[in-house]
């Protein structure tokens, strides 16, 4: 059926507006239906070329304009994303197990195309996904989805980024008390081989379960990524004592940072727990055990059947604390955790009268050894020679 031609009074009307007699002026919308807008003409001229320009003339020039599809869904494009994010900011593999697991919650959540996503939606994808979170939790997946729709809209798929018109939750207290040097000792005390090594290492070196469960015994040179023992062809002597070589340690939360590539001394002391770790087990790593029989395949976050994954190194001394009674006076989640041996550590050096802050990977320091990898010199902080007394 063809339209009614249009009367000459009415030719000026925009598309799709028309005069009704005594109803007014009635604007046909994108989905057909008919809708009275107003009983004036200038008024209703002014709305219906806005909506014209809105639903009609944008989406068509987005489409012209754009080399991306214009319905492109967050869904089909988060791989190509995380891949770029990775090239980016090389995640150690503990952020990287964590990346792709949300990147499957965006992929279950945002099945619109990326142009349509509003606050609206981030608000609800949080409640699906993290409801009950702690609010540290919740900031972080927050941080993540911003990220993800900051390189959405670099690629060309977004022209906003709802993410960040959303407010991060205040940062909550710290609830975990520190660990006392005479819970310490009970726990080593009660601690398989593998575990009292882990223990012992972070306490001279002060690094946490995630770079402690990576030191392997021998590397020909200090390696981004890696952790491990360089040693001497012969040991050298310096004001604090004899030193053996050097345990190159990679620090994963900071890894763009100077300071997350240090050097620590292989003095006597940590030359006891390396070699004091030595059993029947053939392992490149300082800290292994054979896994238990009938056990699940190897875990992705490791490298040999022997290494240990990090959370399972601080799930043993949480069980063995709770086994002794230790700090059952304080709720669960007061009580302190395998991490609290960083600030005991520091604590013990600060009493010694030494700074710990460059040990941690915390330093500014310029003090700095130089190796050259794939072409490129990447300086790892050299910090000085001591042994945490306890």
């Amino acid at each position: 059926m063809c339209a009614a031609k249009r009367l000459n009074k009415n030719r000026d009307l925009p598309p799709f507006l028309y005069f009704v007699k005594n109803c007014g002026y009635q604007l046909k919308l994108t989905d057909g239906r008919r809708v009275i807008i107003s009983q004036k003409r200038t008024e209703a001229i002014i709305i219906a070329q806005e909506y014209n320009r809105l639903t009609r003339c944008t989406p068509l020039l987005d489409k012209l304009t754009s080399d991306k599809p214009a319905q492109s869904s967050l869904n089909t494009i988060i791989d190509s994303i995380i891949e770029r994010m990775i090239l980016d900011k090389t995640p150690g593999e503990n952020l990287l197990s964590t990346w792709k697991n949300d990147a499957q919650r965006i992929k279950n959540f945002f099945k619109m195309p990326c142009k349509q996503i509003t606050l609206a939606h981030v608000t609800k994808y949080l409640e699906v996904n993290h409801e009950g979170a702690s609010n540290n939790v919740y900031n972080r997946k927050l941080g993540f989805l911003e990220l993800v729709f900051d390189y959405a809209k670099d690629s060309g798929y977004m022209t906003e980024n709802p993410a960040a018109l959303k407010i991060k939750k205040p940062k909550a207290k710290k609830q975990r008390r520190a660990l006392d040097l005479e819970g310490f000792i009970k726990i080593r005390d009660k601690a398989p081989l593998w575990l009292r090594t882990a223990m012992d290492l972070t306490m001279q070196t002060t690094h946490a379960v995630l770079e402690v469960s990576k030191i392997e015994y021998k590397l020909k040179k200090a390696e981004p990524g890696r952790c491990g023992c360089i040693w001497y062809k012969q040991p050298k002597k310096d004001q604090f004592g004899t030193v053996y070589g050097e345990l190159a340690i990679h620090r994963q939360k900071t890894h763009k940072s100077e300071a997350s590539h240090v050097i620590i001394p292989i003095n006597d002391a940590i030359k006891a727990i390396i070699e004091n770790s030595r059993d029947r087990i053939l392992s490149p790593y300082v800290v292994h055990k054979i896994p238990k029989k009938n056990s699940n395949p190897t875990s992705s976050l490791v490298n040999h059947v022997t290494q240990i994954v990090s959370k399972n190194i601080s799930k043993e001394f949480s069980k063995i604390r709770d086994e002794l009674g230790l700090y059952d006076h304080l709720k669960p989640e007061e009580r302190p955790t395998y991490h609290e041996i960083r600030g005991l550590s520091a604590r013990l050096i600060k009493a010694q009268g030494n700074d710990p802050q460059s040990r941690m990977g915390h330093s500014d320091s310029k003090s700095t050894k130089v190796y050259t990898e794939f072409g490129k010199e990447t300086e790892w902080v050299q910090v000085p020679n001591l042994t945490v007394n306890f």
